[in-house]
Formats: structure tokens, C-alpha cells, sequence
């Protein structure tokens, strides 16, 4: 697997999906409000008939983007980049001042598969305190 800077494409696509999320009162800035929309959205999909649901791809991609922007806002060191391997491309938040590498969109959609609600908080914090022992340790660690 290969980290890239996100090209101009890249980054209004990114923004694209961010506009899907984006209503009247909802900031998708916000991690109570993203987590909100997730638990929402989630357990909407999991209350369909199995076969009137809808392809969630477009929504998990759309949350693990607003997710990456928290984690980005919240991370000193912190920033998009792209995963690129032969048969997919994902995004990626990278943070260079520890060498890890998470992947929003796998979290949100691992967590979808489960209907795993609440969890965003959680998350965003155990990330946190994991990129601060690291830095405390001095360790440089690829995740």
C-alpha cells in the first residue's frame, strides 16, 4: 500500500460527500452531530425489511470523511491522504508525528455492519490518548 496527497479531484469528491451530510442545524464538524447522523442513519438501515434497504456505501463513505475531518481537527500532526493499492483506493488519516495511519471509513463501516451505536466519541478519544502515549514514549509506530 502507497500514502499520496489527495489530488484536487480527490478533495472535491471529498467535499462532495461532506455536502450529502449537510442540512439545516447539523455541522458535520461537530462530533455529537456526526455521531448523531451516524446512529441515525445506521439504525434506520438496520430497522428496513432487508429488502427495502439502500445501499449505504455513499452514507458510510460521507460519515468516515467527516470522522477523518474531526480526527484531523483534534490530531496535532494530522491530515488527509490516499491508501492506494492494485485493486482499491481508501482514504486516510495520517499522523506523521507518530507514524499512524487510521482509515475512517473502514471504522464507520465495521461499526455499521455491527449497528454498533454510540461509539464515535469513543473512538475519537481512544485515538487521542493512543497518539499521546506514543508521543510521551517517544515510540514511532506504523497502525
Amino acid at each position: 500500500m502507497e500514502l499520496r496527497e489527495p489530488t484536487p479531484v480527490d478533495l472535491v469528491w471529498m467535499e462532495e460527500l461532506r455536502l450529502h451530510l449537510r442540512s439545516p442545524g447539523t455541522d458535520v464538524t461537530s462530533l455529537e452531530s456526526v455521531s448523531t447522523l451516524f446512529d441515525t442513519y445506521c439504525q434506520s438501515w438496520h430497522d428496513a425489511p432487508e429488502g427495502a434497504r439502500w445501499n449505504p456505501n455513499h452514507v458510510i463513505t460521507a460519515l468516515g470523511i467527516c470522522l477523518g475531518d474531526i480526527l484531523v481537527a483534534q490530531s496535532p500532526g494530522s491530515h488527509w491522504m490516499l491508501a492506494v493499492d492494485p485493486r482499491i483506493t481508501s482514504v486516510a488519516v495520517r499522523n506523521d508525528l507518530y507514524r499512524g495511519t487510521i482509515f475512517p471509513v473502514d471504522a464507520v463501516a465495521r461499526r455499521w455492519i455491527a449497528c454498533e451505536l454510540g461509539w464515535m466519541s469513543a473512538f475519537i478519544d481512544a485515538t487521542r490518548v493512543a497518539l499521546h502515549e506514543a508521543l510521551s514514549r517517544g515510540v514511532q509506530r506504523d497502525t
